[in-house]
């Protein structure tokens, strides 16, 4: 059964947040609703990002660490990872010469004019991971001046950085994440970026929405199989463009089960004593 909740104000598409105060106003939220401890979200077994390609020390960038020929990765994606951390920490751009799935091959932007650094990490299939095969660095070219972003700065790597952040607290806010991720990587991201991130992190912990809304309808119907006489109602919400109400349209709101045996069991207990 599938009930519309048209008298529901739906005037915005987007859910209260957790930020928001309740109707009295008086209603007070924990301080990790609005800001984080970052060093505490760096779970063990849980890293924010690679460690240890590209990452600076408290020397700067003349102790910035380099790739090593031999340096293994798990897979593809984590040494694709370490190469644009790299870069982003380098202050430099890279431009990817060849990439399948046994090698890929990237290049400084500069390359043969002052600069030679190249990179080509490569799949050992007898080991299944991924090796550095070809090192030319470091970097002989002058940082560029990347003052507000840079491009290497995608929404997989910051999904990787906001991980932990998002695991510990699925309620942190966009403003929080943003904040954070600046102040790792000195650049501000726009918030589509970090909403892009968060939303790809949360479907990595918590399954896809759209999967999971397929699924809801099967789970249903094995919850009546089993249970004959349960009423379950999917409610939804009316969907309004410019003010005006599409009638061919509709939001999920939420599912509600009713099971009248166990009411009737409950309310035929008698107090024993």
């Amino acid at each position: 059964m599938i009930a519309d909740d048209s008298a529901d104000d739906i005037g915005a598409s987007e859910p209260a947040g957790a930020g928001g105060g309740s109707s009295s106003g008086t209603q007070q939220y924990p301080p990790h609703f609005s800001s984080l401890d970052l060093d505490a979200m760096r779970q063990p077994g849980v890293p924010c990002e690679v460690a240890g390609f590209g990452a600076r020390d408290a020397e700067g960038s003349a102790g910035m660490t380099e790739f090593q020929v031999g340096q293994q990765f798990q897979d593809k994606e984590d040494a694709l990872l370490s190469v644009k951390i790299y870069s982003i920490r380098r202050g430099v751009q890279y431009k990817v010469v060849e990439s399948d799935y046994r090698c890929y091959v990237g290049k400084c932007s500069e390359f043969g004019n002052g600069c030679t650094w190249l990179i080509r990490p490569s799949l050992r299939q007898r080991k299944g991971i991924w090796e550095v095969k070809r090192y030319n660095g470091p970097h002989t070219c002058l940082a560029s001046s990347i003052s507000s972003d840079h491009r290497s700065l995608d929404y997989h790597v910051i999904s990787a950085f906001i991980m932990p952040m998002v695991r510990a607290d699925a309620s942190v806010s966009i403003k929080v994440l943003l904040n954070a991720t600046a102040s790792h990587y000195g650049f501000r991201l726009t918030y589509k970026r970090d909403w892009m991130a968060k939303q790809k992190v949360v479907a990595l912990i918590y399954g896809d929405w759209d999967e999971s809304y397929n699924k809801l309808p099967r789970w249903v119907l094995g919850v009546q199989v089993m249970m004959p006489d349960s009423i379950a109602v999917l409610r939804t919400n009316p969907v309004r463009v410019g003010g005006q109400l599409d009638e061919f349209k509709a939001y999920f709101s939420q599912t509600v089960l009713d099971f009248p045996t166990v009411y009737r069991g409950i309310s035929s207990l008698q107090a024993v004593g």
